[in-house]
């Protein structure tokens, strides 16, 4: 258990919960030697991770969560990483310093003790190679104090472990990428019901890092607004206009939440089908007949005579107005495909 050099003092430690096996089994790990829990979820606008299923690990553990959005800063982290990307637009490391360092000013906020994650060596690539994790302790401002509890007994001894105040020896030692020994912890722990690894950041995709190179290029107004990047078919009209359309119509009511104000609305007469937003301010009747006809293409109207849709600038719901939509080929789409 800890032995701390001030008898009065309790460990407290900020957790970093995805919701997945991994991170509930380390706060497990580290709430059983009496440390203070607080549980921190960094809500990623592309992320691999969910809200609800980490706030489910949370209730399950008898953890409070907090909840830290990633804004403009991990923008600005993406489009200039220092220390490289993977095969994509995934800046892996850079990524994981910029979210410790949010972890350590809230640790210093409700003066904690630590930080801690459920990585283990070996299971990234990028970010949790022996030489990565170091480097990301250390610009994070967290050296000594982030602890990696799968895999603590193979990394170098953070602050509380030399102090006597976590005892190293109950620190586990899992390396790679087998999820056995994970899974042999969860039956211990009686974990169950925990997310299934995700399959990374859409960053890591190719398709999706096309999309963000041509918002780097072509410039955003606010951070939500990106939000969007992860829905529907995307076209570049020109560089001061884009559409993106909605495949179904979770899609279409998401794209119209996350519409800035200045963007225009356009759906078919009947409303049935794609929902397509316009980004860009004060579009030409070119613009809007070409985002009309990019819209029929993906109707039931396809391959029919040019109908009129109807659209509307968001901040203005009662301007709805018709434009004909300009006939186009898939040949005319393909170039415009972000």
């Amino acid at each position: 258990m800890i032995q701390s050099t001030h008898k009065s003092h309790q460990l407290k430690a900020v957790g970093m919960i995805s919701g997945g096996l991994d991170s509930i089994l380390a706060a497990k790990i580290v709430k059983d030697l009496g440390v203070e829990v607080h549980g921190l979820f960094m809500k990623m606008p592309w992320g691999c991770c969910d809200q609800a299923h980490a706030q489910q690990a949370a209730d399950s553990i008898g953890i409070p969560l907090i909840i830290l959005q990633l804004d403009e800063r991990y923008l600005e982290t993406v489009r200039n990483p220092r220390h490289g990307r993977g095969t994509a637009m995934n800046p892996c490391v850079d990524c994981r310093v910029h979210m410790f360092r949010r972890a350590a000013r809230y640790m210093e906020h409700i003066g904690a003790d630590f930080v801690f994650t459920g990585e283990v060596v070996g299971q990234r690539m990028m970010s949790q190679k022996k030489q990565s994790m170091a480097l990301i302790a250390r610009q994070s401002g967290l050296e000594g104090r982030l602890l990696r509890p799968l895999c603590a007994g193979i990394l170098e001894p953070t602050v509380m472990e030399e102090a006597g105040q976590i005892d190293r020896q109950r620190m586990m030692r899992i390396t790679g990428r087998s999820r056995k020994p994970q899974y042999l912890l969860a039956k211990r722990y009686s974990v169950e019901g925990y997310s299934a690894p995700a399959g990374g950041c859409l960053l890591t995709d190719q398709k999706f890092s096309r999309r963000i190179k041509d918002v780097f290029e072509h410039g955003y107004r606010n951070f939500r607004e990106t939000i969007s990047l992860k829905w529907g078919r995307h076209y570049r009209l020109s560089p001061e206009f884009k559409c993106i359309l909605g495949r179904n119509m979770d899609e279409n009511m998401a794209l119209i939440r996350y519409a800035h104000p200045d963007d225009i609305i356009m759906q078919l007469p009947d409303n049935h089908g794609p929902t397509l937003i316009l980004k860009g301010i004060n579009p030409s009747p070119q613009i809007l007949a070409t985002a009309a006809g990019i819209l029929q293409h993906f109707s039931k109207h396809k391959g029919q005579a040019s109908i009129a849709m109807k659209y509307w600038p968001v901040k203005q719901r009662n301007l709805v107005q018709p434009i004909q939509a300009q006939e186009l080929s898939a040949d005319d789409l393909n170039p415009m495909k972000v």
